[in-house]
C-alpha cells in the first residue's frame, strides 16, 4: 500500500475548495461543454445553497461563474446534445426535467402523474363533501403513510386541496442520455427513472414519450445502450440491491444480478460489460447478461464511483471509499491511491477547461478539490507501482515434463502437425473400413441372410405329453448388426399340431436373448414327429437365414 500511496505525486493539486459558501454536498455533478467551444465546465447540482434553496452552480477554473435557482433538489445533471452540435444541459429535479441552452431555460418536461391510492381518492372525495374532519383525515392518511403535517396546518391544507382531484406526482431519481443514432450532432434521447419504478425514454426535439418501462424498485443508476429510436437496452441498478435489464421489446424488467447491498455507482465497460460499486465495499464486474466476472473486496464501504479515460485512451474507474481513500483502477488492477481530508461523495474525471485528465472531487461538507494528472505520468509503471522481483518456483516432475513438451511442440511444430494429420487420416480410414464391413454384414449376415453362424438358436421343451411347450431362444452376438423383418417358421409332421406354426420376430438387438414360444399337440394315436424343424426367414430372401432341428421327448 505504501507504493500505491506514493502514486499521489502523479497529480498536481491545482485548486481546493472553490465552492466555499454553498456548504452542502452536491447531489450530482457533470463535466459539460456548454458553449460548444471545447471549454468544458463543471455543472454541480446542490440540494441546499447558501440561502437554503436548491441551486445549479457552474464552476470554471477555481470559482463559480453562474448559479441558477431550482424549484426542487436536483437528482441528475447531464449533457443531452443539440441540433447542429449546440449542447443542451438536462437537469432532473423533483418530478420534471429542465432543459437549458446557453444556461437559459429552454423546455420543461413534467413526468405524467400516476393514479393515487383508491382509499386516498375516497378520503379526499369525502373531505370535498365535508363528510370527514381534518383529524380523521390525517389519521387515515397516516395509516397509508401519505400525510405528516402538524395539527395546526391541517385545516388550511384540507381547505386548499379538498376541491382538487388527487394525483400522485412521481419524483425523478436518475437521469441518463441514450444515443439516438444518426450523423454527428444528433441530440441524445433523455432517459428518466422515477421513484415509482417507471423508466421513460423521451424524444429529444419534441420531448414526447418514445418508450416506457417499469422496474420493481426505484432506480438509482442507469447505463443506456443502443439507439434510442431502435433496439435500446437499459441496465438499471435499483435501491433494492438488484441489477435489472430493460429493452424496448420487453418493457417489464428482467433481473440480471443480485448485488447484495445498495449500489453506489454503475459504469459501462468496453465490450458491453458493467462495473458496480456497493455500499458494503465490493467492486463487481458483470457481463452484459449479468454474470459475475470478478469481484474485489474493498477496505471500506464505497461512497462514489466515476469512470473516464486517460489521455492515452485507457479506460479507468475511480472509486471513493468511506475511509477517505480514493482509488484508481484499470480493470481489476489498482494503479493509484489518494487520501482526502473528508469523505468524497461526488467524482468527475475528464476534460476540464483545456486540460485533459482532470479529477474533480466533491466532499460531504461541500468542498471541491481539483487535481490535474501530470502529462508525463505513467500509471502502473515500475517506478510508480514497483512489481515484486521475479522468483523461480520449484516445478514438480510432471509440470517439468509438460514444459519440455510445450517447448518441443513450439520448436518442431510442422513435423508434429504432419504426423498428427497422417495418424488422423489412418484413423478415419480404419473407421470407414469398419463401417463398410458392418454394412456388408448387415446385407448378408443375420440381418440379411448369408452368414448363418451370426445368429445363435437354442430351444427348450417343457412337458412330457401329449401337450408340450416349446420355446425358441434367438441371440445375436455382440458386435453384430441389429436384425429386423425376421420370421420364425416351425415344421413338423403333421403341421397342424403346432399352435402357432409361424411367429414374427421383433427387432433383434445384439447381446439380448429373445424367447418365442409355441404349443405342440402330440396325439395318442398319431405318429410321433421325433424332431422339430426351426427355420429363420427374412422378407425378400429365398434361402432361410438359419436352419436348426429340435429333438422332442417320447410321450
Amino acid at each position: 500500500m505504501a507504493a500505491a500511496e506514493a502514486s499521489a505525486s502523479l497529480w498536481l493539486e491545482a485548486h481546493d475548495d472553490p465552492m466555499a459558501g454553498l456548504r452542502s454536498f452536491p447531489g450530482c455533478m457533470a463535466l459539460v461543454d456548454l458553449h460548444g467551444d471545447g471549454d468544458h465546465k463543471l455543472v454541480v447540482g446542490v440540494p441546499r445553497g447558501a440561502g437554503g434553496a436548491p441551486l445549479l452552480a457552474v464552476v470554471r477554473g477555481a470559482g463559480i461563474i453562474s448559479t441558477l435557482t431550482l424549484p426542487d433538489p436536483p437528482a441528475g445533471v447531464g449533457a443531452l446534445g443539440g441540433p447542429g452540435g449546440a449542447p443542451a444541459l438536462g437537469v432532473a429535479a423533483g418530478g420534471a426535467l429542465y432543459v437549458y441552452r446557453n444556461l437559459r431555460p429552454f423546455y420543461k418536461f413534467r413526468v405524467p402523474p400516476r393514479d393515487p391510492h383508491p382509499l386516498e381518492r375516497d378520503l379526499w372525495a369525502q373531505a370535498a363533501q365535508n363528510q370527514i374532519d381534518p383529524m380523521t383525515l390525517r389519521e387515515m392518511l397516516e395509516d397509508l403513510r401519505l400525510l405528516a403535517l402538524p395539527p395546526l396546518d391541517l385545516p388550511q391544507f384540507m381547505a386548499l386541496h379538498k376541491g382538487r382531484p388527487p394525483q400522485h406526482q412521481p419524483v425523478v431519481t436518475c437521469l441518463g442520455a441514450l444515443p439516438r443514432g444518426g450523423p454527428e450532432g444528433t441530440p441524445d434521447c433523455p432517459v428518466l427513472g422515477t421513484e415509482a419504478g417507471d423508466v421513460l425514454v423521451l424524444e429529444p426535439e419534441a420531448f414526447t414519450l418514445l418508450y416506457q418501462g417499469s422496474v420493481p424498485s426505484s432506480p438509482a443508476f442507469m447505463v443506456p445502450r443502443g439507439p434510442g429510436d431502435g433496439r435500446c437496452r437499459l441496465a438499471l441498478a435499483c435501491r433494492d440491491g438488484t441489477l435489472y435489464g430493460l429493452s424496448r421489446a420487453h418493457p417489464r424488467a428482467r433481473a440480471l444480478s443480485a448485488l447484495g447491498s445498495r449500489p453506489v455507482g454503475l459504469l459501462a465497460q468496453d465490450g458491453g460489460g458493467l462495473l458496480v460499486a456497493t455500499a458494503q465495499g465490493e467492486l463487481l464486474a458483470l457481463s452484459p447478461q449479468g454474470r459475475r466476472l470478478w469481484a474485489l473486496r474493498l477496505p471500506g464501504g464505497a461512497a462514489a464511483l466515476a469512470g473516464g479515460r486517460l489521455p492515452g485512451g485507457a479506460a479507468v474507474a475511480l472509486l471513493a471509499l468511506e475511509t477517505r481513500e480514493l482509488r484508481l483502477y484499470q480493470g481489476r488492477s489498482l494503479v493509484a491511491v489518494l487520501q482526502s481530508p473528508e469523505v468524497v461523495t461526488g467524482l468527475c474525471f475528464g476534460r476540464y477547461g483545456r486540460e485533459d485528465g482532470t479529477l474533480l472531487m466533491a466532499t460531504r461538507g461541500g468542498a471541491l478539490s481539483i487535481r490535474v494528472l501530470r502529462r508525463r505520468a505513467q500509471l502502473g509503471a515500475p517506478g510508480t507501482c514497483p512489481a515484486p522481483p521475479p522468483a523461480r518456483l520449484p516445478l514438480p516432475p510432471r509440470s517439468r515434463l509438460f514444459v519440455d513438451r510445450a517447448l518441443r511442440e513450439r520448436e518442431d511444430a510442422s513435423r508434429m502437425f504432419g504426423l498428427f494429420q497422417r495418424e488422423l487420416r489412418a484413423l478415419r480410414l480404419a473407421a470407414a473400413r469398419g463401417q463398410a464391413r458392418a454394412l456388408e454384414a448387415g446385407a448378408g449376415g443375420a440381418g440379411g441372410g448369408g452368414a448363418e453362424t451370426a445368429l445363435n438358436v437354442t430351444a427348450t421343451v417343457k412337458g412330457l405329453g401329449p401337450r408340450l411347450r416349446v420355446t425358441i431362444w434367438l441371440l445375436l452376438p455382440l458386435g453384430g448388426v441389429p436384425a429386423s423383418d425376421l420370421l420364425l417358421l416351425l415344421r413338423c409332421c403333421p403341421p397342424s399340431r403346432l399352435q402357432p406354426p409361424c411367429i414374427k420376430v421383433p427387432l433383434l438387438v445384439p447381446g439380448l436373448s429373445y424367447g418365442l414360444g409355441t404349443w405342440l399337440e402330440l396325439g395318442p394315436g398319431g405318429a410321433h414327429p421325433g424332431r422339430l424343424l426351426v427355420l429363420v426367414l427374412r422378407q425378400g430372401l429365398d434361402a432361410p437365414v438359419l436352419r436348426a432341428q429340435v429333438g422332442l421327448p417320447l410321450s
